[in-house]
């Protein structure tokens, strides 16, 4: 049986809270409403991302992460060089128990809810999702896709943290922020960096990653995909700019997104999956959709306008690390 808050005890009981989490502030959480993103550098306490960092790897070393499965409209597939461990298994709770403390405390959420109670983050552990990755490098990534891509899901923000204290510009594996018809944001994956966004409107790649990356995800549950984040209506075909300016800020952008960005989708398909089973089977289920969307012509015309509007620009986020820092 999976322990209860009440029965967890903290692999770190020197550290009243998993981090300090004042650097998640008004400011921030703005951000995250306007832009859809922000990010945190030194997260953590530096003791509480070494013993994380340590823990990871002892435990992938043990081989108790286990290949990446994914859902895509063709059947489960599993994702080349990725590895991961989901808190929810008793099991790992006791082979990684400073992960385990941050699906157990609270306090993150809290603050997140006190910043921004529109978004009515649901409290609880069974609220909330942490999953340690390791990426083996070889080429591992991800393809373009949202955290929350509709029901039944209720993932609101995504909280993802990064534990490469050697990383170097070279070695791939950055995050890919796709913040719809905006600028793309390419950000390194070094140590101790948290990248915030919000899951259910943030469209994100991972780059092919040269060198081993180890990073976990924190998941918050809140209330998400109502019928207005779900379903793309005519009215709003109809009012184009209103529209673009709508589909910035709602889910339903999802609803277009494969065929607006059909060509990073397919990109990063094909860099993920490298040849491996269902790549062929999802390139078609991809072409298929497009194919469909654009022989609408009402759809299409609309798809169109939306290309139309993207920002041809990247944004490479600074980082600290242009060579080794000390920790490994």
């Amino acid at each position: 049986m999976i322990r209860t808050q009440q029965q967890h005890t903290s692999a770190l009981p020197h550290v009243p809270a998993m981090g300090s989490w004042e650097k998640v502030d008004e400011e921030k959480t703005r951000q995250l409403m306007e832009q859809g993103w922000f990010v945190v550098e030194d997260f953590l306490k530096d003791d509480v991302a070494k013993t994380l960092r340590e823990e990871a790897l002892r435990a992938s070393t043990a081989g108790k992460l286990l290949p990446h499965r994914f859902q895509f409209s063709t059947g489960t597939f599993t994702k080349p060089h990725i590895y991961e461990a989901d808190l929810h298994d008793e099991s790992l709770q006791e082979e990684l128990p400073a992960f385990a403390d941050l699906l157990f405390d609270d306090s993150l959420r809290m603050r997140l809810d006190e910043l921004l109670p529109d978004l009515k983050l649901k409290s609880g552990h069974r609220s909330k999702t942490v999953k340690l990755q390791h990426n083996a490098g070889h080429g591992g990534c991800f393809p373009c896709h949202y955290d929350n891509a509709g029901p039944p899901s209720d993932r609101s923000i995504t909280c993802l943290v990064y534990l490469n204290p050697q990383w170097v510009a070279g070695d791939g594996g950055e995050l890919v922020l796709m913040p719809f018809l905006m600028p793309q944001v390419v950000i390194a994956p070094v140590m101790n960096r948290a990248v915030f966004f919000r899951s259910d409107r943030v469209l994100h790649a991972v780059r092919p990653a040269s060198a081993e990356r180890l990073c976990f995800t924190i998941w918050f549950d809140g209330v998400t995909n109502d019928n207005l984040d779900c379903n793309l209506t005519l009215k709003l075909l109809r009012a184009q700019l209103d529209a673009a300016r709508v589909l910035r800020q709602l889910p339903v952008q999802r609803a277009v997104s494969r065929a607006v960005y059909a060509q990073e989708y397919e990109d990063m398909l094909v860099a993920c999956m490298s040849g491996a089973a269902g790549q062929a089977e999802m390139l078609h289920a991809h072409r298929q959709h497009v194919a469909q969307q654009m022989n609408d012509p009402k759809l299409a015309a609309f798809i169109q306008f939306l290309r139309s509007l993207r920002v041809n620009e990247t944004i490479i986020w600074d980082h600290p690390a242009s060579v080794a820092q000390d920790g490994e």
